[in-house]
Formats: C-alpha cells, structure tokens, sequence
C-alpha cells in the first residue's frame, strides 16, 4: 500500500460522446488522451463510462452484431497502452461475457497487468435494458493505494461508497456518464457535478477523480462534461469544460476513506433485508413551512419573536423551524424549537424525522429516517455545509429543513434548494408537496430503494 506522505498525479480524460457505429473515432480519442497523459507523467488516467464503445447500445444483439472490437480486443489495446506508459488505467468499457453484457470498468496496473473489473451495481434507466448488474463491491490494492471504483449514478448510493470506505479505499475512481438535465441550449445540468461529489469526498474523506463524456450521444440524451478531481476535503481541484475533449490533471495524496458513524442499530437497519416503508393514497395537500436560523431568533426580543411568528401563521406558513424559540405558537403553527422525538413522527400533516447537526454528517441516519417512512428530515443544528444537506436530499428523495447558527435552508427531494436565509430575521419559506417524498424514482425504472443491495453492503 502507498505511504500516506506519498503524493501522486492523478488525470481524467474526458472524450466526446459518439454513436456505437463511431467506435474507430472513439478508440482514436481514447488512445490519444491515453497518450497526451502518459506526456503529462500521470501515475493514474481515469476514463468515461463505456468509453467504449458507446452507453446507449439499442440492445445486447445490436452490440453483438456491430462493427467494433468485442470487449476482449479492446482490453488487448488497453493492456499494452498501460505497459507501454507505465501508467495506472481505469476505463468504461462494455463488458461481453457471452451470455450478458455489463457496464463496466477495468482497472490496469502499470505493467498492463489487470488488477479488477468493476460491474455496476446500481443500475440507471436505460442500463437495464442492456446490462446486467455487478454483484461485488470492493477496493483494489495497487502501488498507488486501494482503489475504489464507482460508476457514474452509484455516487447517489451511499451505501456503496460506505462499503468502499470499509474495504480500506484511498482514493475513488469513478468513470462517468453524467446526462444533461437541462433541456436549454448552453445550459448543463447534474447534481453530481453540483453538489454530489463535493459532499461525498468530504464526507468520506477520499479524494475523486472522475472523467465524463460531453456532447449528445443520441437525441435527447447528452452529457454535461465538467470532469473533475476533487480533493479529500470536497476541493475542486481541477474540471474539464462542459463541452469538448479535455485532459485534466491534479497532484494528491491517496488517504483512506473515513468509515460512516453510526450506531449498531443503524447498521443492522441499513442492512437488514427489511423492506422500506413505503407511502401512497390520497395525495397530501401542499403545505408553506419556514425556517429560521438561530442567531437571527437569539437576538430577537420576547415581543419580535411573537410578531415574527404571528406573521408566519397570518401568511399561511404550517410548520416552522425556529431553534431556541420560547413563543407560544400562535393557531394552527407548529413550531419547532428543540429537538424531538426518535423515529419518525407526525408533525400536522408531515412526516418528519429529527436529525442532529452531529448525525447529518454521516448518510445513515437520514437513510433509516427516510426507509422507516420520513418525508422530512429537520436539522435544528445543521452544519453550514448546504451541498452535504442537499446530498441527504437528494440521495433519499426527501425534503430537508435545515437550520444552522447563521444560515436556514429548505430543500427539496431532488437537492433543489427551494429557500434560503441569512442570519438577517428573514425566514427561509417555501411550499412543499408531501406526496413529492414518496415517488423514490430518480429516473424511470430507477427507484433508489427497490434497488438496494443489501446483500452486498459491509460498513
């Protein structure tokens, strides 16, 4: 294993998006970044999600019966690129084992010598109607450290990164297919790109280096580009443009991935074959909830606080969060002020969850809250860190009002922030549709909690 003082150059190679029948031009670009990194001494080059020889196949037939080199020519070419180099590969590539297809990633030594092959596990939209998914999650020990290996969507599971994180991963290799979620010319969206990475390196200690496509593979599904490395501390230490071809580089130290906290408890419930409670019925009426941050509501007087909160429940607002308010609530306003119950509870209408500042930093109690039924997780001391709370978000489809020293945030399942306030009297307001919680689909056929894994997962 690499020495902890050891600093390494790490790349990511992101290429252009093409058609399965473009794969000559493909390998053309893949060998050519291969190249220009190895010109740049990289110690490790990550490459795209099915770099090659495409994402988008059609079918396992029309795979099979295309013009490129089958995954084991490919691989030939790898090899000796990487031996030629000396250089560490990590690569998408379309894995053919005869009797199904899996989206892949090989990782090479510096010899050439093929240290793992990494399947993916949690599976997106269309990758189900080609590939079958991986049954594995673990590290590889190299010369340059432990590797983990994710593959594009499986950043939104923290369980996976948990595992890695248990099996002694130093750094995170994850080849990327990130889609576009903008539908406006110019425009690039992802929340992995945004917020995802940043929180989960911080969150796991461990550095990413993560290479993605750019352009539109086929009509309707484009690629935002934006390939980055970022540091254990969730620092952006270099990104690709979001269009074009583009080598990146960055120097770091390879350090061993900090394992989740978490209660015996949580983790029997993480990993127990249980299924999640799942919501349905009559869809709830929308609801206006607030939150304050608490240096805002420590300055107040007896007489500011009541009016504060009398406005609050004038406006329609039904539930706000005000930590270290003692005003009675005025009407038909929940007020929360301190910390609640365990578990998960009714507050009016919404089912919410109560979160420390000190758990929200870890995915696991966010996770049970979310499994056991919580449309909302409140955060009465939330850290100021917004892209970990969009994180928890995002990752268990939830609202999170979250209220810290100087800042209140709401948010909504998707990671959207719905509000936002200083530590200025203003209240964070927004309108919520509980209902929205209980749809655990990210993308169609891609429900997050009918495709845990538990059987897999060690933390």
């Amino acid at each position: 294993m690499v020495e902890s003082s050891r600093t390494i150059t790490v790349a990511a190679g992101q290429i252009e998006a093409r058609l399965m029948t473009e794969a000559d031009a493909t390998l053309d670009a893949i060998e050519r970044t291969i190249d220009a990194a190895a010109r740049r001494k990289a110690d490790l080059l990550v490459l795209p999600e099915c770099a090659y020889p495409a994402y988008l196949l059609g079918s396992a037939a029309s795979y099979r019966q295309g013009s490129h080199l089958p995954s084991d020519g490919f691989l030939e070419r790898l090899v000796h690129r990487a031996a030629r180099h000396r250089m560490h590969i990590v690569c998408g590539f379309v894995e053919d084992t005869g009797q199904v297809l899996h989206n892949s990633a090989i990782l090479l030594d510096d010899r050439g010598a093929i240290v793992g092959v990494v399947r993916k596990r949690f599976l997106w939209n269309a990758d189900r109607e080609w590939y079958a998914a991986g049954e594995e999650i673990r590290a590889c020990e190299t010369a340059l450290g432990r590797i983990g290996i994710v593959i594009c969507a499986e950043t939104r599971v923290p369980e996976i990164l948990a595992t890695l994180a248990h099996d002694g991963a130093e750094l995170i290799a994850m080849p990327t297919c990130w889609i576009n979620g903008s539908r406006e010319v110019g425009v690039y969206e992802n929340p992995q790109v945004t917020f995802l990475i940043e929180a989960r390196a911080r969150e796991f200690g461990v550095p990413f280096v993560c290479a993605d496509k750019s352009g539109i593979e086929m009509p309707g599904v484009g690629y935002v580009g934006q390939s980055r490395i970022v540091g254990a501390d969730g620092a952006l230490l270099a990104e690709a443009p979001p269009t074009g071809e583009a080598l990146i580089s960055a120097s770091l130290t390879p350090q061993a991935c900090e394992r989740a906290a978490m209660s015996h408890t949580l983790r029997d419930r993480l990993l127990a074959a249980e299924e999640p409670r799942r919501l349905g019925g009559e869809p709830k009426r929308k609801l206006t909830v607030a939150a304050f941050p608490a240096d805002a509501i420590e300055r107040w007087t007896p007489s500011h606080e009541t009016a504060a909160l009398q406005s609050l429940a004038e406006r329609g607002v039904a539930l706000a969060v005000a930590p270290g308010c003692s005003s009675p609530a005025p009407g038909s306003l929940d007020v929360v002020s301190g910390p609640g119950a365990g578990g998960v509870t009714c507050l009016g209408s919404l089912r919410v969850a109560f979160v420390t500042g000190r758990d929200v930093r870890s995915f696991a109690a966010s996770r049970v809250a979310a499994l056991d039924g919580a449309e909302a997780l409140i955060v009465l001391d939330a850290p100021d860190d917004l892209p970990l709370l969009r994180t928890r978000a995002l990752e268990n489809r939830v609202f999170v009002l979250a209220a810290g020293a100087a800042k209140a945030v709401a948010i909504g399942p998707g990671g959207e922030i719905l509000a936002r306030a200083d530590a200025d009297g203003e209240a964070a307001v927004a309108q919520i549709d509980p209902s929205a919680a209980w749809d655990k689909c990210v993308a169609p056929r891609t429900d997050i909690f009918a495709e845990r894994r538990v059987g897999l997962y060690r933390f």
